[in-house]
């Protein structure tokens, strides 16, 4: 059996007049880490919202585990499936989202343990043990009973990688989650997805600007622009020598980093 998680073949995706995704071909294993570093308006968070299909796309195809996300194919068409089906397939995708997406009237624990009892149907004692073992992980064990008001930004931000990856899924999928915070709390949460590659092997795409963590932690690096893929290989090579001029330009602001 094939330990490829996901496969985008074609991908495209249009707001009205707008084409923000441009034909993109991915193919990503169990277990990479996959930095997607690129301008803003590039199409990377449009990509990462039609792998788990919160955003419909037009043309192309994505697969998880081999399914076909979304929709049905039919004579070559593709017909819309289901919510109820959605929502399944959905469950196999975490997300952590840019601005935390918290539930304001709910604490830490029942954050991280509404999808476990509502969509894996896990009864309330077990995810209740779930979610303190995961809140423990991501260091917030005296914290499980807090509302998010209680919280600082980048332990908001943790709660939110812990209720990702609680429900098990394939894949994490992180939306630039550390624009949103304080310079001195992104150093907190970036350990935290660290730990999640190296302790537990997840696979985890990362649409983020913070060079130093797509050249240490990731192992491999995709560079969009204007909605189609430029480069796409191993973080040292590709942040260190690209191949085109665009990315080069790119990477300049960066250069006291790297």
């Amino acid at each position: 059996m094939s330990d490829q998680v996901v496969l985008i073949e074609k991908l495209e995706k249009r707001f009205g007049d707008l084409q923000v995704l441009k034909g993109i071909d991915l193919a990503v294993n169990q277990g990479d880490v996959l930095a997607i570093i690129g301008p803003s308006g590039s199409g990377k968070t449009t990509l990462l919202r039609c792998i788990n299909f919160l955003q419909p796309y037009d043309r192309g195809r994505v697969y998880i585990d081999g399914e076909l996300i979304g929709y049905k194919e039919e004579n070559g068409r593709l017909i819309k499936r289901p919510e109820s089906t959605v929502a399944r397939q959905r469950s196999k995708v975490g997300m952590v989202f840019q601005q935390f997406n918290l539930f304001p009237h709910m604490t830490a624990l029942e954050n991280v343990t509404l999808g476990l009892v509502q969509v894996k149907g896990v009864s309330r004692a077990e995810a209740d043990d779930i979610g303190r073992n995961w809140l423990a992980k991501v260091g917030l064990s005296d914290k499980v009973d807090s509302y998010p008001a209680e919280l600082s930004g980048g332990q908001q931000q943790r709660v939110g990688i812990a209720r990702a990856v609680a429900v098990e899924p394939k894949i994490v999928l992180f939306d630039e989650v550390t624009s949103a915070l304080d310079p001195e709390l992104v150093g907190e949460v970036l350990s935290v997805m660290k730990s999640l590659a190296e302790n537990y092997h997840m696979t985890m795409l990362v649409v983020t600007h913070e060079m130093l963590f797509a050249k240490e932690v990731a192992n491999r690096v995709v560079f969009m622009d204007e909605g189609v893929v430029i480069e796409d290989g191993l973080p040292a090579a590709t942040l260190s020598d690209p191949k085109t001029e665009r990315l080069r330009s790119f990477l300049r602001r960066f250069e006291q980093i790297l």
